[in-house]
């Protein structure tokens, strides 16, 4: 199946499918952004305000290189493309905001690294059904290397906000035990979003069904094979999750 958005800047020749993975990784990269830039002007010191500009900057430089993928042009215009492959997605995470409101400032960057995390982990399982030469160059886009402290320019947008956030953990038992709960509940609502876009969006459900199977998941026939492919999901996620909070010395 092709995609027929040639009109607003996409490459017609791109499979449907992608254009459409393509549109929700930019848009949750837009969104760590955003949460990034704000988390940015309020830090408590220079280094950390810093560290997540430099954060934020390497979203919009992932969102872009996602959009380059489906741009029917060499010199990709972000909004022009991103309008076109990111409004399906554009509501997508008002719920999850509102429900995870918070004026602290730990809290808010570990919503960031939590939810935007889980989203990001989604769009990289789902990668994993795409085919040929355009699921190829998803999966290398969406691929991040391990956080660190100097996180190189290939590194996942929210590299410092981790060891930012784990190095709060160990410096305060109290606050590490705070951040531990919030990380429980932003992950819920995460989940929760998650599994409403593969009831909303069959383009979703359908890359996650393949990606299950090529991982070796027997799937069971209609009407059972969508409850299992969201079990396995949600295990997946849930998975990667407790390695992430693993690595900021949060329980998960």
């Amino acid at each position: 199946m092709k995609s027929s958005r040639s009109a607003a800047g996409v490459d017609p020749t791109v499979p449907a499918p992608a254009v459409e993975l393509v549109g929700l990784a930019a848009y949750t990269e837009l969104a760590e952004f955003g949460l990034l830039a704000a988390r940015s002007v309020d830090a408590p010191d220079l280094a950390t305000r810093q560290a997540l500009a430099d954060g934020a900057d390497r979203a919009l430089g992932r969102q872009r290189a996602l959009l380059a993928l489906v741009s029917a042009d060499d010199g990709v215009v972000p909004g022009v493309v991103g309008a076109a492959v990111m409004a399906p997605f554009d509501d997508a995470l008002t719920d999850f905001d509102a429900r995870t409101d918070t004026d602290d400032w730990a809290e808010g960057l570990l919503k960031g690294v939590v939810g935007h995390g889980v989203a990001q982990d989604f769009c990289r399982v789902l990668a994993g059904g795409l085919d040929g030469s355009s699921g190829r160059a998803v999966r290398q886009v969406l691929e991040r290397p391990a956080p660190g402290p100097e996180a190189g320019a290939d590194a996942g947008a929210d590299a410092e906000a981790i060891w930012l956030l784990a190095r709060l953990a160990a410096a305060d038992d109290v606050l590490g035990s705070r951040l531990a709960l919030w990380g429980r509940r932003v992950v819920g609502e995460a989940l929760g979003v998650v599994t409403a876009l593969l009831g909303r969006r069959p383009e979703l459900a359908a890359l996650a069904a393949e990606s299950a199977s090529r991982s070796g998941v027997d799937l069971p026939p209609a009407p059972d094979r969508d409850d299992a492919v969201r079990t396995w999901l949600v295990a997946r996620l849930t998975g990667e999750h407790t390695r992430r909070m693993d690595r900021m010395r949060l329980a998960a």
